[in-house]
């Protein structure tokens, strides 16, 4: 019996294509034909491997805190450092990654919150949305509760609302990193936000 015929593309790879398309054209602006010329498949094979389009927009927002989500927040966890220098580290951080000239530009995950408020977007990919904001949400009022326990942190707030804060943050530079602010004029905001919190 012949083997089967293998797949010529990378899923992986093909899955970062889809991500940058998304995170550049949002949900609603993306179209099938935008997917598979940039992944350099057809439609079967989309379908095959990844679903439908709603389903490879769920791989590809997952994928995208994986990859330029999650590695900021190893920043906030550096023990020898201050509060203060763990707070400007993460934000430059994301910072970077916001204005890096080989990414789209902004947020993947704030252009689809703002997406998720219409109606543009299935359920399943609100949900995933709503999913990733409250375990950031979440990660950072424990990191709040921490801070404050080891008394790192005076204020009169309480850790839910500095962790509302920090993310109200991101989103901001992230919307203005969409509109072409550059690294130093994010840093400039960041430097003024951080201390307000230290």
């Amino acid at each position: 019996m012949a083997a089967g015929r293998q797949r010529t593309f990378d899923k992986e790879e093909s899955l970062s294509k889809a991500m940058e398309v998304f995170w550049h054209k949002g949900y609603s602006g993306t179209s099938l034909s935008d997917l598979t010329q940039a992944m350099g498949i057809n439609k079967p094979s989309l379908y095959a491997t990844f679903g439908n389009k709603e389903e490879l927009f769920v791989s590809s927002i997952n994928q995208y805190v994986d990859k330029h989500g999650a590695p900021h927040f190893e920043k906030l966890l550096t023990k020898d450092l201050s509060l203060q220098e763990r707070l400007t580290a993460y934000l430059y951080s994301i910072a970077n990654m916001l204005s890096d000239q080989k990414l789209p530009g902004g947020c993947f995950v704030t252009s689809s919150t703002c997406e998720a408020g219409s109606d543009c977007l299935p359920q399943d990919a609100v949900e995933t949305i709503l999913k990733i904001n409250t375990a950031s949400t979440k990660a950072f009022t424990n990191f709040f509760k921490e801070e404050m326990a080891n008394g790192s942190i005076e204020s009169d707030s309480t850790p839910a609302v500095l962790a509302d804060y920090l993310l109200t943050i991101q989103f901001g530079l992230a919307v203005m990193a969409r509109n072409g602010a550059k690294r130093d004029k994010l840093r400039q905001v960041i430097n003024q936000a951080v201390s307000n919190f230290c």
